[in-house]
């Protein structure tokens, strides 16, 4: 099967088995599955998904730990001509319920850690265990797939939504984006070819299979025959001797990563393990320091490293090729293959070098929009006059080009905060955070920090007195660890601007970085999208 045939993720994992075979496909700490187990355990997977009701175009839910099972889960959903719905696991009860009842979730599978988080949160969702668990047997997807099982072939096509991937938007709700199958195989391709991945490569996944940089991965395994290595990122200490044992050649990150594993709070000295394996390391996710870059450089002396800016409506936009990496450390680069990269004024006009405009993206990738917001989806996915019939996607970010070509980021237009590679929404915070006792008002805002893009700041009034202390504690059962604010200021009231009684949000941030700096904490400028 000719790689520009391949369009959707059946005919994907068809054609990795019949070009790779035996060769391993995806590891963990415990099992290895080679490309032909792959491919079968993926359809006993969908056979079994089938059987429990499973229709073509139902979500499907996956909350599970990053494990093996947890790509073949994956796999098995988009092989039963279903949609894939990653929920991240550190997701409290709202933020579960938000997705599965926004998607109309079918069904969800899950493992027994986190088994208890969605029976609490949707407690009539029907659960599958994609692991080995204390359950009627009948719910574990290991024992189903020792069935009989009629192989079925899928009916899916490029153009079907093959997952549904929920990212914050500025209504304070996760917007599910619609991810076709022929977005997945376009990704893996254009990916595979400007980063060079090959079937001799070990892909080392720190990342999370629950986002679209992180499954990328798969995908690109499938594509190219390289094998997929998941570890979960614990200890830095833990990490370098994985990427050192199992030969690691390919190392996806995001800063909040590159922080984490040379935090030096966790790793006392510079690791002495053989990484030279290492060829290459991706960054997308955010601003990467020089001082990122200098670590990596040291610590991966054989590696180029590419810089990445994305937006998962589009998956990929822009990289900056190695070689420019020392004459432009701050640019995103230019457009990935099979992409134009437009910026425009707000007349729609593309705008000349040094000037200011918003990123557009046009070409390979664009999804089909959000699930359920149409009026969402009409603002963000948009037709220009010069390519008709053809929708582009606004990405929100103002940037500017020099006279090479070379992009860089500039800011966005909406309040969005961008911190450890997620982007959250103001309002999701704040939804919460106000049904604390005594809580009057209050406004979340993104306060710079280089190392994970921004820490998020809570300002707040209140009709009585409260304990600071007890208000973390409440704001740390309820909210994912990465929405936690990270500083908590009380007011008597809150700034708001002159002509609409908003609350002034700039004001705000400013107060933000006037207040650290005189505690004398380094602000740095805001990190890129991607």
């Amino acid at each position: 099967m000719r790689i520009s045939s391949v369009c959707t993720v059946e005919a994907l994992v068809n054609s990795a088995a019949g070009q790779f075979g035996s060769h391993p496909a995806v590891q963990d700490d415990h099992r290895s599955w080679s490309f032909h187990e792959l491919r079968d355990t993926a359809a006993a997977t969908a056979a079994a998904l089938r059987r429990a009701g499973v229709r073509r175009g139902d979500r499907v839910g996956v909350c599970m730990a990053k494990s093996a099972e947890q790509a073949v889960a994956v796999l098995g959903v988009l092989l039963a001509d279903a949609t894939l719905v990653p929920v991240l696991p550190k997701l409290r009860r709202e933020g579960v319920a938000h997705i599965v009842g926004d998607s109309g979730m079918r069904l969800m599978i899950t493992d027994e850690a986190r088994a208890r988080e969605v029976i609490d949160a949707v407690p009539d969702l029907p659960l599958l265990y994609g692991q080995e668990a204390e359950v009627d047997p009948e719910l574990m997807l290991p024992r189903l797939r020792t069935q009989r099982y009629s192989s079925t072939a899928g009916a899916s096509i490029g153009s079907d939504v093959a997952a549904i991937i929920y990212s914050s938007g500025s209504t304070g709700r996760p917007k599910g984006i619609m991810i076709t199958h022929r977005n997945i195989t376009d990704g893996a391709r254009i990916t595979a070819d400007y980063l060079g991945t090959r079937a001799d490569d070990r892909i080392g996944s720190l990342l999370s299979l629950n986002f679209d940089y992180g499954l990328n991965q798969l995908w690109q395994a499938l594509l190219t025959g390289a094998c997929l290595c998941l570890h979960e990122l614990v200890f830095p200490a833990d990490a370098f001797r994985f990427l050192s044992e199992q030969r690691i050649t390919v190392l996806p990150v995001m800063p909040v990563i590159i922080t984490r594993l040379f935090d030096p709070r966790l790793l006392r000295r510079r690791p002495s393990y053989d990484l030279s394996s290492v060829r290459y390391v991706s960054t997308s996710g955010g601003a990467v320091s020089q001082r990122m870059l200098d670590e990596l450089a040291a610590t991966f002396p054989a590696a180029r490293v590419f810089l990445m800016y994305g937006l998962t409506e589009a998956f990929r936009s822009t990289y900056l090729d190695p070689d420019q990496l020392t004459k432009r450390p701050h640019s995103i680069g230019k457009a990935i293959p099979d992409v134009e990269i437009l910026v425009l004024d707000e007349e729609l006009r593309e705008v000349g070098p040094g000037e200011p405009g918003e990123l557009v993206h046009r070409g390979g990738c664009v999804s089909k929009g959000y699930w359920n917001a149409p009026e969402a989806t009409a603002a963000r996915f948009r037709t220009l006059p010069q390519y008709p019939g053809e929708r582009v996607v606004f990405s929100g970010d103002i940037v500017t080009r020099d006279d090479e070509g070379y992009l860089y980021f500039g800011g966005r237009r909406d309040a969005m905060i961008k911190t450890s590679g997620f982007r959250v929404s103001p309002t999701e915070v704040e939804d919460i955070a106000v049904r604390f006792p005594e809580i009057g008002a209050c406004a979340a805002v993104g306060v710079p920090r280089v190392e994970i893009g921004e820490d998020i700041a809570l300002f707040y009034s209140a009709t009585g007195p409260v304990a600071e202390a007890e208000y973390r504690h409440f704001l740390t059962e309820r909210l994912p660890s990465h929405m936690v604010p990270r500083h908590l200021w009380q007011r008597e009231t809150l700034p708001s601007t002159g002509n609409d009684g908003k609350i002034d949000r700039q004001a705000l941030v400013a107060e933000a970085v006037g207040l650290l700096r005189q505690a004398g904490t380094e602000v740095s400028r805001p990190a890129e999208d991607g």
